[in-house]
């Protein structure tokens, strides 16, 4: 039985992630035109929810940092 698959051979870039990961986005979008919406909303989720991360890292951090701090 024969097995296909979408696959995309994907070279980055490192140096410039951002342009190099708006590329690769729209490339998949361009191959899945009809689910364009669900797969940025996806991606707003995932990006979403890793900002927040880092957000609470950094309050963390800053409240380390002053808690042995004398006034």
């Amino acid at each position: 039985m024969a097995k296909i698959k979408s696959a995309l051979d994907i070279q980055m870039d490192l140096t410039r992630p951002v342009e190099e990961l708006t590329e690769v986005i729209s490339a998949v979008i361009a191959t899945q035109p009809a689910r364009r919406k669900e797969i940025l909303k996806g991606l707003d989720i995932a990006i979403g929810d890793a900002l927040a991360e880092i957000q609470a890292q950094e309050d963390q951090k800053t409240d380390n940092d002053s808690s042995g701090k004398v006034s």
